[in-house]
C-alpha cells in the first residue's frame, strides 16, 4: 500500500475514535419512582409465625404488646422497639402459626414467643411488615 493511504487510513482512525470519545455519553440512572404506601384499613389481622430449630412450633404462647415508648421506635426505627406490657396472649396452633385480629392498621405492635423457661424470642413490626407477610419469631 502506498504510504499516502496508510497515513490517510491512519488519520481517519484517529479521527473516528476521537469522534467517539467527544460522543461518549455516561449512563445517569434514572431514579425509582417513589411510592408513598399508607396502612390499609381493611387488613386488621397478622399471622405469627413461630419456630423452634427452623420447625413450626406448636403450642407455644405468643404475646402482644405495642412497644415501650422510646425516641427511635417512635421516629419510625423498629430496630429500636422493645414490647412493652402484654395486653394479649394466644397459643400457636400445630402449623406453628397464630392470627392476631382487630389491629390498629397505622400501628406498631410487638410480639414474644414463650418458648421454654427463660427462652423468648420477639420482634417489633409496623404495618407495613404485618398488613402484608407473616412475622416468623423463634430459633
Amino acid at each position: 500500500m502506498p504510504k499516502r493511504a496508510l497515513t490517510f487510513l491512519g488519520m481517519l482512525c484517529i479521527g473516528l475514535a476521537v469522534a467517539a470519545c467527544n460522543n461518549a455519553t455516561s449512563a445517569t440512572p434514572t431514579p425509582a419512582p417513589s411510592a408513598s404506601f399508607t396502612p390499609n384499613p381493611k387488613i386488621t389481622n397478622a399471622t405469627i409465625a413461630v419456630t423452634v430449630q427452623l420447625s413450626p412450633a406448636p403450642k407455644i404462647p405468643v404475646m402482644e404488646s405495642t412497644p415501650k415508648p422510646s425516641a427511635g421506635c417512635q421516629s419510625g426505627n423498629q430496630l429500636d422497639c422493645r414490647p412493652g406490657t402484654a395486653f394479649t396472649t394466644q397459643k400457636t396452633g400445630k402449623n406453628g402459626n397464630t392470627v392476631f385480629h382487630d389491629l390498629k392498621p397505622s400501628q406498631t405492635y410487638c410480639w414474644v414467643a414463650v418458648l421454654g423457661p427463660n427462652q423468648t424470642s420477639s420482634t417489633c413490626a409496623g404495618w407495613e411488615v404485618w398488613q402484608f407477610e407473616p412475622i416468623t419469631i423463634g430459633t
